[in-house]
């Protein structure tokens, strides 16, 4: 297969390793600054209880944009949430006309926002889950439990396409899980990221003291059930044990690992916050006390990282 990963960090670079791994596959990594000429330069190297691997500079391409490459079979969206759109502009310019992007962003908008963008037939819906981590350029840490994709058609999607794409990422050693269901598969991980990011943000606690605390993990289990409310208010009717599947995987998680958008507002940079904890009150309409504290508390971080405020 040809395949893009736009937007190789800590989680399109391990997956798109993995696919590179096969030797199968045709891999672009998409990717910018110091991380771009390390993968030039060095190659890519994963780190992983699955496996360790060293790629070198030949086994794949490495480019900043998409603009003089040729159409591709597969794109995968990795770019934090907020690039979406703007991603979907310059995803157009590398469509076949069977080509599926899958995005694998935290949170629930992206497919519609690939949507608004791209003609019908390309767009499906995919979530994944890893703990992984750019440790420095050219290098994905990943901790915790084995990595998982799940994908699931949209609009004007053959589901066998996306059942060839499962078959291809299982031959790369990644669990991959086709539904029927795909955007409820959306909201039972924003029942694991959202809770965990946000309220990790706020106490700037690791994963082991947010779960071990009566009061940080009640409000883990507050957000949960605000989810669940605001996702059947939108026509999503998460199973009854979701929420419970969710704290169990927040259990099993690295003791002193931290959810990818705590480390960005610790260290000052933009962050998911809208597609993660945002989302919540925006939809909810009044119904989302504890998301609305969460939200309120860390949007003037948020606002100062983006260059809106300043102090």
């Amino acid at each position: 297969m040809r395949i893009a990963v736009f937007g190789a960090g800590a989680v399109g670079a391990y997956f798109g390793g993995r696919l590179i791994e096969t030797g199968e596959h045709n891999v672009t990594l998409i990717a910018r600054g110091p991380h771009l000429e390390a993968l030039r330069s060095q190659g890519l190297r994963i780190e992983s209880p699955e496996g360790d691997v060293q790629l070198p500079p030949g086994a794949f391409n490495a480019v900043e944009y998409p603009d003089d490459m040729d159409p591709v079979d597969v794109v995968f969206v990795t770019v934090k949430a907020w690039m979406v759109p703007q991603a979907a502009r310059q995803i157009g310019r590398i469509l076949g006309f069977d080509t599926l992007v899958v995005p694998l962003q935290n949170g629930v908008e992206a497919p519609d926002q690939l949507l608004d963008v791209l003609s019908i037939g390309h767009a499906i819906g995919g979530s994944c889950r890893i703990f992984s981590e750019l440790v420095e350029p050219g290098v994905v840490r990943h901790t915790g439990v084995p990595p998982t994709i799940t994908i699931g058609a949209l609009e004007g999607i053959a589901s066998d396409r996306v059942e060839r794409l499962r078959s291809t990422l299982g031959d790369a050693g990644i669990t991959a899980t086709v539904r029927v269901d795909i955007r409820t598969a959306l909201w039972e991980k924003l029942l694991f990221v959202g809770p965990l990011g946000g309220v990790g943000a706020v106490t700037r606690a690791p994963i082991g003291v947010i779960r071990m605390e009566p009061d940080t993990r009640q409000l883990l289990v507050d957000c949960m059930a605000e989810i669940v409310s605001t996702a059947r208010s939108e026509g999503i009717l998460l199973p009854n044990e979701a929420s419970a599947v969710a704290m169990d995987l927040i259990d099993r998680a690295p003791a002193d690992g931290t959810a990818s958008m705590q480390r960005d507002i610790a260290a000052g940079r933009p962050s998911e916050l809208e597609a993660q904890v945002g989302v919540i009150p925006r939809l909810g309409r009044g119904h989302t006390p504890v998301h609305d504290v969460i939200y309120a508390a860390l949007l003037p971080s948020e606002l100062k990282a983006r260059g809106q405020l300043a102090w």
